[in-house]
């Protein structure tokens, strides 16, 4: 029987092995598009998991720079046992940013659901003192992210502008979808004016049409910001952003939680089903 990851997940997913993802990467990179990997996991249950992200991160940075791919890194704080304690999660991180000053690289970590948010943000913005070549995402349908991004461009670290995929509380979160293309629409904005190599993560074309026209009324150049994808999804898309000289950097998950994650997704939000299911028509 052939690995279930041929099937619907291939197109999503890079594979099982940290090998399997530097291979896409180069194939992108042969595209004109740059990637970033993340090794799929979150909220390990102890610190042998947690030790185990770790030694896989750091393999990952071995292996992406010795196949001289372009292609920074992505990991969360659970992965890394923020669970555990927030200490083990600083030191682990802290290990991991050693190897990408070493390497010239750069690691962005994504923001998890609400509940893990102020401790992600404050532990980014102490993290960023020491060690400069780190980023984080926020999500725009969280109504604290205002100030949010305001701390991050107040501190000079570099914003990852994502929509969000959880299922948040009304009271905390942006329910309808035209509330939280505006507040991305606003946050964008913002970003491209006084951010510091902000990277817009969307598949919305009018967001990103937006973007561009705005950059160019405000006369910012292209090299100042960047446009994200996630592997699979809007490919012609991509290879359009980067033909017409925009930085566009593909997101590529790979790891033998490959199937938890995917199906985690699909039960935080029903929307998360048909985004993926409709995208497989798109070539």
């Amino acid at each position: 029987m052939k690995d279930p990851v041929s099937y619907f997940a291939k197109r999503y997913i890079a594979g099982k092995t940290r090998e399997d993802a530097v291979r896409v990467a180069g194939e992108l990179n042969e595209n004109g598009i740059v990637a970033t990997i993340d090794n799929l996991g979150e909220n390990v249950r102890d610190t042998i998991e947690a030790m185990n992200g770790l030694d896989e991160y750091m393999g990952l940075l071995r292996e992406i720079h010795d196949a001289g791919v372009d292609s920074t890194i992505s990991l969360k704080l659970t992965h890394l046992g923020l669970d555990q304690s927030q200490p083990l999660a600083v030191k682990n991180i802290s290990a991991i940013l050693k190897k990408v000053a070493k390497y010239k690289s750069f690691a962005r970590v994504d923001m998890e659901s609400s509940a893990y948010t102020g401790t992600t943000i404050d532990t980014v913005i102490e993290i960023h003192k020491n060690h400069p070549d780190i980023g984080v995402a926020v999500q725009s349908y969280l109504m604290r992210s205002t100030g949010d991004i305001a701390r991050l461009i107040a501190e000079g670290i570099s914003v990852r502008l994502v929509k969000g995929a959880y299922k948040e509380p009304a009271d905390i979160a942006f329910t309808s979808k035209a509330k939280v293309d505006a507040n991305y629409s606003t946050l964008m904005k913002e970003l491209l004016l006084h951010g510091h190599n902000p990277a817009f993560a969307t598949h919305d074309e009018e967001l990103i049409t937006e973007a561009k026209t705005f950059a160019v009324k405000n006369n910012i150049p292209k090299d100042k910001f960047e446009f994200q994808m996630l592997l699979g999804v809007k490919r012609k898309a991509q290879l359009q952003l980067a033909a017409d000289g925009y930085k566009i950097r593909v997101y590529i998950p790979y790891g033998k939680e490959w199937m938890a994650y995917i199906m985690r997704r699909f039960k935080e939000r029903k929307e998360n089903v048909w985004f993926f299911m409709k995208n497989i028509f798109d070539r």
